[in-house]
């Protein structure tokens, strides 16, 4: 499934499962993410549907969320249990699996981390992650040097997109999940 794009029917029911704005922001996220595998050779089919479905699931009630959840064949690690907005990667890999038969490895990684990252993350899931922080209908300050950084590389606004998502959650006083910093400290001591 994952050798050729998602076509107009998998538009259609991400369109009828999400309102208009998240629904923007998805579209959003899949001109740049698939600008961005281009641009780093990556595979564009792969990061295109790992666009179009990592927030498939992110408007549904925590029941419906946990349900797809499960279907995932993956676990939430106690501090995304408590934190219901961390469900939705989780429920959109159960959709991934499930509705739209993926079994692909890097799209599911892409779906499943593309909130909090993932210490190593494959490239493709790294383009998620950027992506869903950069996307055209993202305006918030530091956006243009976010995006100055991706076109710079995937591995160096992956850290920046840390750095700034962890300050701004410590600014709010808000919890920040173990994995980003771990993401944070695996990108930026890589060299990149």
């Amino acid at each position: 499934m994952a050798e050729a794009a998602p076509g107009p029917q998998v538009v259609r029911w991400v369109k009828a499962r999400v309102g208009p704005g998240r629904f923007r922001h998805i579209q959003g996220v899949a001109r740049t993410a698939a600008r961005l595998a281009r641009r780093s050779g990556l595979s564009v089919p792969k990061a295109l549907w790992a666009a179009w479905l990592h927030d498939s699931a992110k408007e549904m009630d925590r029941t419906l969320l946990l349900r797809w959840v499960g279907k995932s064949r993956g676990r939430m690690d106690p501090g995304e249990e408590g934190i219901p907005a961390l469900w939705h990667p989780h429920a959109g890999v159960g959709l991934a699996r499930e509705i739209w038969g993926i079994r692909d490895r890097e799209i599911l990684e892409a779906i499943r981390c593309h909130t909090l990252g993932s210490p190593g993350m494959a490239p493709v899931a790294q383009v998620i992650f950027v992506a869903d922080f950069i996307e055209p209908g993202r305006h918030f300050p530091g956006v243009d040097r976010a995006r100055a950084a991706a076109h710079r590389g995937l591995a160096g606004a992956v850290t920046l997109k840390c750095r700034m998502t962890i300050g701004h959650l410590m600014g709010n006083g808000r919890v920040v999940h173990p994995r980003l910093l771990e993401t944070y400290n695996f990108f930026i001591g890589s060299g990149t």
